[in-house]
């Protein structure tokens, strides 16, 4: 007899390189994700010093210039009227030119990127109610087809409002998509996988970031032919989700359909070239073939597990900070060049540096003990950036940009490790909402990340601080944590509850 967890560590195992080449096809979708959420830095890009003079008053003005640099720059352009005073020198076709969202106008092109994350939360509180009820594999594949569509269509947007309106559709299917991707994926992978698979779809995003988006914005310098190629190219991607079965721990622990997880694990098998015996294999839910069905039964494990409800709200707070951590200090990439997409390559540079050591992190000293560390280093970095100490005789470096390369990296190791650490702890009837509720309360962190750099106006060597506390209490918090390295996964709110009983853990 044997469990799902052992039958896919013997496919797994066994198999041939043909199921590694198939998961990397799946996993592609994870790196395509780049395109739609990235798509504002390339075909809403605003050229401010590429454009040239066609009137006396914009000549006079450039003639005029006494300030320090060049004069065609966003303050001289933005004195007269772009697009009658001036004409647009850069080689590159953006829909912020189009629709002339320059200057004044700015804030609406700043709107069409909210609103995506706008439409992302709205996914992600779907997903947390049909993750658990209609399957990963069908919600995953119903996100990254939605965004392929909606792409293509976004392509012949015309106006404003459509445009906008398409992004918000945008937002629902990528996040719908990127949560069930990985909701889906671990449920798939064995438990000596499961640290190199998390890094790697870090190194596929990192790879996304840095390579295919700005390459495809290189070779295509129409922002509507770039939006629909990125759309078809997500399309391709998204179709290796034909291959795969529904995850078997979905249908047993979710469904209690046990043959239907046997008939999953046997086309698993298939695709991985691996042995599958149906007759070895134990198949009985941990819940007793209850199968948490709905959305309110559910609901109900959060009230009578105090465990589970504990350990929610530790990653839900986790999870905020995050989030305002990564959007909030990343800034020290932009500030290390002007050329676009070399600034876009130096950061996938930085991601995929994050995902190597986080891959090595977790495997070596464990998943816990990375995220406490990462959160601590963070901590201090965010200290040491308060020092007034610049670099060289022409201050080419200040602490605090080098503080903000050390701190965005391991943000960034931190967060790759959280994915991994809480779809590995939450158990498999409620691994859909919590992860997606995570993700939910992230979308705070990230609009008001952003923000943050209002603060450093008021009292900068205060918000390093505020910066630091948030990384610290997040550290200490994660000590109350169980520690999933080389363990199963819980597939019910009752062995999560259990663990902490027979470990002599206190409920608060």
């Amino acid at each position: 007899m044997a469990t799902i967890d052992e039958v896919l560590e013997e496919i797994q195992g066994s198999g041939s390189w043909q199921g590694l080449f198939l998961t990397t096809l799946l996993i592609t979708t994870h790196m395509c994700i780049i395109l739609p959420l990235y798509f504002p830095a390339f075909g809403g890009y605003i050229p401010y010093s590429n454009w040239e003079c066609v009137t006396g008053r914009c000549e006079d003005l450039v003639a005029n210039y006494t300030g320090e640099g060049s004069p065609y720059n966003k303050k001289v352009l933005c004195e007269m009227d772009p697009g009658v005073d001036t004409i647009w020198t850069w080689n590159t076709t953006t829909y912020t030119v189009e629709w002339g969202l320059v200057c004044g106008e700015e804030y609406k092109a700043t709107l069409i990127s909210s609103l995506y994350f706008v439409g992302g939360a709205v996914g992600l509180l779907i997903g947390s109610t049909l993750f658990d009820t209609l399957g990963r594999r069908r919600c995953a594949m119903a996100g990254h087809f939605g965004v392929a569509l909606c792409m293509m269509i976004t392509a012949v947007a015309p106006n404003m409002a459509f445009f906008m309106a398409a992004r918000v559709l945008l937002g629902v299917g990528t996040y719908l998509g990127l949560a069930g991707t990985y909701v889906y994926i671990l449920e798939l992978t064995s438990n000596r996988w499961r640290g190199f698979i998390s890094s790697f779809m870090g190194m596929m995003w990192g790879v996304g970031l840095g390579v295919l988006a700005p390459g495809l914005s290189l070779a295509f310098s129409n922002w509507r032919i770039l939006c629909g190629v990125e759309g078809g190219v997500f399309l391709v991607a998204a179709s290796s989700w034909l291959l795969f079965p529904e995850s078997p721990k979905y249908l047993v622990e979710n469904r209690g359909d046990v043959e239907g997880a046997k008939m999953a694990l046997k086309q698993f098998a298939r695709l991985y070239g691996g042995p599958f015996s149906a007759e070895k294999t134990d198949l009985v839910p941990s819940n007793l073939g209850a199968g948490t069905s709905t959305f309110m039964d559910g609901l109900r494990d959060f009230v009578h597990y105090p465990e589970l409800r504990i350990q929610l709200l530790i990653q839900l707070w986790q999870w905020v900070v995050i989030a305002f951590l990564y959007y909030g200090f990343n800034f020290g990439w932009s500030k290390l060049g002007s050329n676009l997409l070399l600034s876009y390559l130096f950061a996938g540079v930085a991601e995929i540096v994050a995902a190597n050591l986080a891959w090595f992190s977790q495997d070596v000293i464990g998943r816990k003990r990375t995220i406490v560390i990462t959160f601590f280093l963070a901590g201090i970095s965010f200290l040491v950036a308060i020092a007034p100490v610049k670099f060289g005789t022409q201050d080419v470096l200040t602490m605090q940009q080098l503080m903000s390369l050390v701190g965005s990296t391991m943000v960034s190791l931190c967060w790759g490790t959280m994915y991994l650490y809480t779809n590995e702890q939450s158990p498999t009837n409620h691994r859909g909402k919590m992860s997606c509720l995570c993700s939910v309360v992230a979308r705070f962190g990230s609009f008001a990340g952003p923000m943050a750099s209002l603060m450093f106006d008021w009292n900068k060597t205060a918000t390093f601080v505020f910066f630091s506390a948030l990384a610290f209490s997040s550290g200490l918090l994660e000590f109350r944590m169980p520690e999933t390295k080389g363990k199963r996964s819980p597939n019910s709110a009752k062995e999560v509850q259990a663990e902490a009983d027979d470990n002599g853990v206190r409920c608060w």
